[in-house]
């Protein structure tokens, strides 16, 4: 595993990046008169974002691919045409808040149009997952931890202490590191045309079939991470060598809203990997996926705090806790259907991280053998 010193020398000179962007976005310097910029202002149909947003760019520089001179970095990147780009024109508006256009010139020239632009891709994702991960980690850890309910919450039970949460922060954040590498695969798959992602709702021939496809994706997802979580803890060379890592935080007072993605990194891009591969036989809108993988960090925060709350038949943090302690059951990620199914599921004894008393453990154990209980 990376070093402290190596990750913090990363986060370091990934934010100092970021600022001297923001540095260089200052100067209100505006596009001058181009026939390309003239032409794409004619585009009423571009999706959404459009493509206005390249109007605000401040410090454009000119770039010539293939003999053709686009008054911006960002415009080079979709040849001009950004209608028919619409994921990359997605992706390289939102890196236009963090990286000027300038900074994305630097990185075209220095690598060339694809690998530039998806280093910046990368950087952008880097920098979205520590924020998702320390921001939301952060929030559950107030309301859990500091928050006077907290008194009543810990009453009876044992309280994290700051070895653990330090050991998880370490872990998330080199795994990060390489972590983010998977959603870079799936925005190549995605751009490049191969799978099945589409942009609106007209292409997939209305609200009907987006409807019908989006949850036959979610489904294909659910399904395909319940396995492959699964597999992770039945083969012995994956258990021992890839999934072990987060199971060392095996009891209540072990997990954390910090433990989400202390990971080995290939064992969150393994069990994040249905996202990918499902797009390859089914049909999923392209914002709609995002989202989906955005929301996916703040669920695994969710899902080891060890608190009971929790909505059936979702797949929440009372049985995931369940599945760190015992390890054969709750493989789900959002709901327990595929436990259900296939014989998984496993229901808690009771209040997460609370001891029983030998009564309590008797009337446990007199249920589970189907006895009858006085």
């Amino acid at each position: 595993m990376l070093s402290l010193h190596f990750f913090l020398i990363v986060v370091t000179c990934l934010f100092a990046l970021v600022a001297c962007s923001v540095v260089w976005q200052q100067n209100n310097s505006t596009f001058g008169d181009n026939a390309i910029l003239e032409e794409i202002k004619d585009y009423n149909d571009v999706p959404i974002p459009g493509i206005s947003w390249v109007h605000r760019i401040v410090n454009p520089t000119e770039v010539t691919l293939d003999g053709i001179t686009y008054p911006s970095a960002y415009l080079a990147l979709m040849n001009g045409t950004p209608r028919d780009h619409p994921c990359r024109n997605l992706n390289a508006f939102v890196n236009s808040f963090l990286f000027s256009d300038i900074s994305m010139a630097y990185f075209i020239k220095k690598y060339g149009i694809h690998l530039g632009h998806y280093i910046v891709c990368y950087l952008r994702n880097f920098l979205g997952a520590m924020l998702v991960y320390y921001g939301t980690s952060m929030a559950f850890h107030y309301y859990y931890y500091i928050h006077p309910r907290s008194q009543k919450i810990f009453s009876n039970r044992i309280k994290p202490n700051w070895d653990i949460i330090w050991d998880q922060i370490k872990l998330s954040q080199c795994s990060m590191i390489i972590y983010v590498l998977h959603p870079i695969v799936d925005e190549i798959l995605v751009e490049n045309g191969y799978t099945l992602c589409y942009y609106t709702v007209k292409e997939v021939g209305g609200w009907i079939p987006f409807v019908f496809f989006t949850l036959l994706y979610f489904s294909m997802v659910e399904i395909g991470i319940y396995w492959m979580h699964r597999i992770l803890h039945t083969n012995k060379f994956m258990y021992n060598y890839i999934h072990k890592t987060h199971h060392k935080y095996n009891q209540a007072h072990t997990l954390t809203p910090w433990a989400g993605l202390a990971f080995d990194p290939l064992d969150g891009i393994l069990q994040a990997s249905p996202y990918m591969i499902s797009l390859l036989f089914v049909p999923c809108h392209y914002g709609l996926h995002f989202i989906m993988i955005f929301l996916t960090a703040i669920w695994a925060t969710y899902i080891h705090d060890a608190m009971d709350f929790n909505i059936d038949p979702i797949m929440g943090a009372k049985y995931h806790t369940v599945h760190h302690t015992h390890y054969v059951y709750n493989y789900g990620q959002v709901f327990t259907f595929c436990d259900r199914f296939w014989g998984t599921f496993r229901e808690p004894d009771g209040p997460t991280g609370v001891k029983k008393t030998k009564e309590e453990l008797r009337k446990v154990f007199n249920r589970r053998a189907g006895k009858k209980i006085d």
